[in-house]
């Protein structure tokens, strides 16, 4: 990988947002009662977040953010420009696309960041693509979006305050209070405890899956000179499951070969016999190198549907770190033991398996969904 670019690894996580607003807010653009959304769009690049949502009367709010600068605004669209926009959201393709047939890219070269939020009652389609070449095969339709975006920017608007008016491009909604006992507020409800609203200049994973809807989730990452190999498995309870190969070298494209099978009766026994060993049933252990620069690396995660939610596992061994004079200084994970037979176990019980490759497969990481029976 050349000298002075960093290779930038994601890692399909669980994230929420919260919305906090502001009771005294005058009526306009956040006002709870008004009409829904219909659209919501945020672009985050190097150095640059804008974000901008529709509201179904017209009415629009727009953000800007630069390292050292925000503008806020709002404005209408007159009749004509609202049909317009209502064409490009209803068109099929995009109204059929899933975040599971969006690719998920093993490195990033450049960052650029497309979320989409369209109101399609009684859902919302939340679409994610965290860099250029994966959109770049919903064109057609995504393009128009962009420009939309572009439009909104330079339409007439008013300006706005930053310290009234910033809302992160955030439907509005009603705050509800419900009665609670006279005493400390507890740990968990405390202020400091609240999650913080993320700006335009933030980035948000694609969300992880609920619980129950797999059985477990694992991922081996093996990073080696601007090279990425990464191997995942999701196993449903009913014992169907996933698995993806996936490869790619700096600037070049990512390779995918994805395996669809069914476990044994015996099988699923046993990997679920080893996921509920009591080390590993009672570990938090989270050792994910954020923020590290390296030369090799393996970065291992594994996700387990446990009754009270779902764990959440990640192991990392490394060395070659850069300002080092030589590659004997690294990081080793002495945890990593713990998920050594779950490792051995799908190693042979899966990987080795003689599978016909899925055509046409999309790099997915192993995000669980719904059941479909396998023919």
């Amino acid at each position: 990988m050349p000298h002075g670019h960093k290779l930038l690894l994601w890692f399909v996580v669980s994230s929420a947002a919260a919305f906090a607003w502001d009771q005294a807010q005058k009526p306009g653009f956040a006002d709870p009662g008004a009409l829904p959304f219909i659209v919501r769009i945020q672009r985050t690049r190097s150095g640059k977040g804008t974000c901008a949502i529709v509201r179904g009367d017209g009415l629009f709010h727009v953000e800007q953010e630069t390292s050292n600068h925000l503008e806020i605004a709002e404005g209408i669209l007159d009749d004509g420009e609202l049909a317009a926009l209502k064409t490009v959201l209803s068109e099929k393709e995009l109204a059929a696309l899933t975040q599971q047939k969006i690719p998920v890219p093993l490195m990033i070269t450049e960052r650029d960041v497309l979320q989409i939020s369209i109101l399609r009652s009684p859902v919302t389609q939340n679409l994610t693509f965290l860099d250029r070449e994966s959109r770049s095969p919903f064109d057609e339709f995504i393009d128009p979006l962009l420009h939309w975006m572009d439009i909104l920017q330079k339409h007439p608007q008013t300006k706005v305050d930053e310290y009234s008016g910033r809302n992160n491009c955030l439907p509005p909604r009603k705050i509800e209070f419900s009665a609670r006992r006279a005493g400390r507020l507890s740990e968990e409800a405390s202020p400091a405890k609240l999650p913080e609203l993320q700006s335009p200049t933030q980035t948000t994973a694609a969300p992880a899956s609920r619980p129950g809807l797999f059985l477990m989730r694992w991922q081996f990452n093996h990073i080696v000179d601007g090279a990425v190999e990464d191997t995942c498995v999701v196993v449903y309870p009913s014992g169907q499951f996933r698995m993806e190969k996936s490869n790619q070298r700096y600037r070049e494209e990512l390779r995918v070969r994805a395996f669809e099978s069914s476990l044994s009766e015996t099988d699923l026994r046993q990997l679920k016999e080893l996921l509920d060993e009591p080390p590993l049933k009672s570990s938090t252990h989270q050792n994910f190198p954020s923020g590290k620069t390296f030369r090799e690396g393996e970065l291992t995660t594994l996700a387990v549907s446990r009754d009270g939610g779902i764990q959440q596992l990640s192991f990392a061994n490394y060395f070659g770190v850069p300002g080092f004079v030589s590659n004997i200084s690294s990081g080793t994970d002495p945890e990593e033991r713990l998920v050594k037979p779950l490792r051995k176990w799908l190693k042979s019980r899966i990987e080795t398996r003689k599978l016909d490759a899925l055509p046409d497969a999309s790099a997915t990481r192993c995000i669980a969904l719904p059941q479909a029976k396998l023919p």
